[in-house]
């Protein structure tokens, strides 16, 4: 019986059809055709590069991609191998300072698990909260019923695609700051957003405390070279400094600088041209493949192109989103259950699976041909049943 998502994932990247994780897994030619020829070049230019400005030309290239002036003057960043481990030095800070954490929920159910190793009190934020208009009055009243020191926020969420705006972050950030809380984002999916906007300038213009975890793994596909940074408000930074010490001497400078030329070469290309156009071809594909099978998207695309569809099968409570997702591994078919991106395990009675679209093309039809083929089957078995759980 497995325990967590990352099981699922484990289990996928051992199979055929893997459309379970959400790492990058998709063609570098889609971003740079050229760039592996360069990769010696890069290599060299690292082995004559300090740590300190290897750190400081891969946050000046992600900043220009971003288009944020308030991380390029920004001097409290950290950089490390993963969000992972981002998450965990962040969640090493919390345990001490703020404690009781109020996470959006669903979300990938890792961040769970990382806040509570640590020592993290966790309360549930049902992401409808944001997903609807709020003016300052309702937002204060809405958290001021909650007890909590912390709001950890997924912008845009995975695996809904909810996106959290300008004018309700502003607001967040004012509630925060009003309310002496401490306000996390992980934004690791930021370049799927379609619409940029610079959080820290929102952030420090209302004096809130803050971390921001950044994450190259979701969005260029490097085999699992990531590079993930951590940027933070000035308040945060004497202790956090100390609990980064204690872990990481210093990051890859390899992978800094490879990063710093992509961050160039996307920003030349277009971040829409090279990253959000062929998710929108693979997505398109997806949808087309699965219009016959009874079950139907839900992640939400009007601000964002995430790389990665949640969809619903209609269906009553004799079958869970863990005989669905069962079934299909059976026919080497991987993907996630909906079920446990609901962490507080406050499970929804619908069924719900997620699917990746971080693939190569060809891998990706191939996958998206035996889905389509295996959920259809899945559907056929079982209106034959004698009691029919289609409704």
């Amino acid at each position: 019986m497995f325990q967590q998502l990352t099981d699922y994932e484990l289990l996928g990247m051992k199979g055929h059809y893997n459309l379970s994780d959400g790492h990058a897994y998709h063609d570098i030619n889609e971003i740079s055709p050229d760039f592996p020829t360069q990769l010696s070049e890069i290599w060299r230019d690292s082995e004559l590069t300090k740590v300190n400005i290897a750190e400081q030309r891969f946050k000046h290239a992600f900043a220009k991609l971003i288009n944020s002036e308030t991380l390029e003057h920004s001097s409290h960043y950290k950089l490390s191998p993963t969000s992972s481990s981002s998450i965990d030095l962040v969640a090493a800070y919390l345990a001490v300072e703020a404690p009781r954490v109020l996470l959006v929920e669903p979300t990938f159910d890792n961040l769970a698990l990382l806040l509570q190793r640590r020592g993290c009190v966790l309360q549930p934020l049902d992401e409808a909260h944001l997903q609807r208009p709020l003016n300052a009055q309702e937002l204060f009243s809405l958290f001021d019923i909650l007890s909590f020191d912390t709001l950890f926020l997924v912008n845009p969420n995975n695996p809904t695609g909810t996106t959290i705006g300008p004018e309700c972050l502003m607001l967040i950030a004012d509630y925060c700051a009003q309310r002496k809380k401490i306000l996390v984002l992980d934004t690791t999916f930021r370049m799927y957003t379609l619409h940029q906007h610079d959080e820290r300038a929102y952030l420090e213009l209302s004096g809130c405390h803050y971390f921001i975890i950044e994450d190259t793994g979701k969005t260029w596909p490097t085999h699992d070279l990531k590079v993930s940074l951590i940027s933070y408000s000035r308040d945060c930074s004497p202790l956090f400094d100390i609990i980064y010490d204690e872990v990481y001497l210093c990051h890859s400078r390899f992978a800094m600088l490879m990063f710093e030329s992509l961050f160039d070469r996307t920003r030349y290309a277009g971040i829409a041209a090279t990253i959000q156009a062929p998710v929108n071809d693979r997505h398109a594909y997806l949808i087309k493949k699965m219009s016959a099978s009874m079950v139907y998207p839900k992640t939400q695309r009007t601000r964002t192109t995430l790389p990665m569809e949640w969809f619903e099968m209609k269906c009553n409570e004799r079958f869970s989103d863990i005989d669905i997702v069962n079934y299909l591994a059976n026919k080497d078919v991987h993907v996630l259950p909906g079920s446990f991106f609901y962490w507080s395990r406050k499970r929804p009675p619908y069924t719900a699976f997620r699917v990746s679209l971080s693939r190569r093309h060809s891998m990706f039809h191939a996958s998206v041909d035996q889905l389509s083929s295996a959920i259809c089957q899945f559907e056929e078995e079982h209106r034959r049943a004698p009691s029919n759980v289609f409704t």
